[in-house]
């Protein structure tokens, strides 16, 4: 049966049109995701997300400190503020921070302290730049001297299950060695890399431990 050269013109701008909205939709969803997962947000105590731009810096001081709240401005210009201690998490900048309560034995957070325990109760809230998640985690603690412009921070560490974070770095000098060998001794051959010096960055370790060792 000969079909009508008409019908077949027909047929042919069909699936042109199908496969032009196929490929609308491809990219429009690819954007979409990409925008979710590129976008700003702020996570409150209560679990609810916010999206929106984030601003968390008080960059017109001399030394510039976090903002007492939190700010985020959603689409249509509205911007609302939240307290620090209502804040769990927050991106900003492509920067990820979530908030912990540390405390150590002392009166007082000592920057030269190895440990820095999660405390609810008795704790002092700082939000933590996270570098990555896993059985192992690696964060930052980032702060400004007072008077200085010049951000400064240290690196720290966390397994899953512990309720504390350890310092892995003593500023120019490297790696904590002792501090780190003692607290990687579920992975011994992790504690011979340290020893030996064949892993001498922060994130070669989180890197070793999260692919090697038995957690």
């Amino acid at each position: 049966m000969k079909i009508p050269i008409g019908r077949i013109q027909q047929f042919d701008r069909l699936k042109k049109t199908s496969f032009f909205m196929l490929l609308v939709f491809s990219v429009y969803a690819t954007s979409f995701a990409h925008s979710a997962s590129t976008a700003d947000f702020l996570v409150l105590n209560s679990e609810d997300t916010l999206y929106g731009i984030v601003e968390y810096i008080n960059s017109k001081r001399v030394s510039p400190e976090f903002y007492k709240k939190i700010r985020v401005t959603d689409e249509n210009g509205k911007r609302r503020q939240f307290k620090q201690k209502d804040v769990s998490a927050f991106k900003a900048d492509g920067k990820v921070f979530e908030s912990y309560w540390l405390s150590q034995t002392s009166d007082k957070i000592v920057l030269i302290n190895p440990k820095y325990d999660i405390d609810s109760e008795h704790g002092t809230q700082y939000f933590l730049r996270l570098i990555r998640k896993g059985e192992l985690s690696h964060y930052q603690w980032e702060w400004w001297e007072q008077g200085e412009s010049t951000l400064m921070w240290m690196a720290l560490l966390r397994k899953k299950e512990d309720q504390f974070f350890i310092r892995a770095t003593q500023g120019l000098l490297g790696l904590k060695k002792k501090v780190l060998t003692d607290y990687f001794t579920n992975c011994p051959e992790l504690k011979e890399k340290i020893e030996k010096k064949e892993l001498n960055e922060v994130w070669q370790l989180v890197d070793f431990y999260n692919n090697n060792c038995e957690y």
